[in-house]
């Protein structure tokens, strides 16, 4: 949960004052057993989140120290994944949300669904959405060795093998 709050709000301590919220409602929570505690979690966070959005509307930013727990990895790594965190900064906050639930925090498309209490198609069509954004941007920006033009599915695999090389 901490990784996927500092990854959509790329600042350490927002993401540590927004965990904290969510654990308190959830110790003062009648949560029902019948619902799915994982979703309630996400659902929490990712709502204060978008509250913390509205507030600070253009004051959340990229910090480098939100990448300090890979400096045990090779460069090339780190300097991709800054450069990714940057782009997903660019989406809007409902892309981003979709992408870093898929891609980080491993959830199927009905999970995210479950999740945020939309519906599956929603989630789909946020995700084409926030893919072809960060495509636009990636070319845009011309970072050829970030990812270049090739096949949805490829650019998938990359931020998919991405995450999963980002030590948390």
């Amino acid at each position: 949960m901490f990784n996927y709050l500092v990854r959509l709000l790329s600042d350490w301590h927002y993401a540590e004052d927004i965990l904290v919220e969510t654990f308190t409602k959830l110790a003062n929570s009648n949560l029902n057993e019948k619902g799915s505690l994982k979703a309630w979690l996400y659902r929490v966070a990712t709502n204060a989140c978008y509250k913390l959005f509205r507030k600070n509307r253009g004051e959340v930013s990229f910090s480098e120290e939100t990448f300090d727990q890979h400096l045990n990895s090779p460069m090339a790594d780190l300097k991709k994944e800054i450069r990714i965190q940057k782009l997903l900064n660019e989406l809007s906050e409902n892309q981003k949300v979709v992408i870093v639930l898929k891609f980080y925090e491993e959830m199927s498309y009905q999970e995210i669904a479950d999740t945020l209490c939309c519906p599956l198609g929603t989630v789909k069509s946020r995700m084409h959405e926030g893919i072809k954004n960060l495509r636009r941007m990636i070319v845009r920006k011309g970072s050829p060795a970030l990812c270049a033009k090739v096949r949805d599915t490829d650019f998938y695999n990359q931020i998919k093998d991405l995450s999963k090389n980002r030590g948390g």
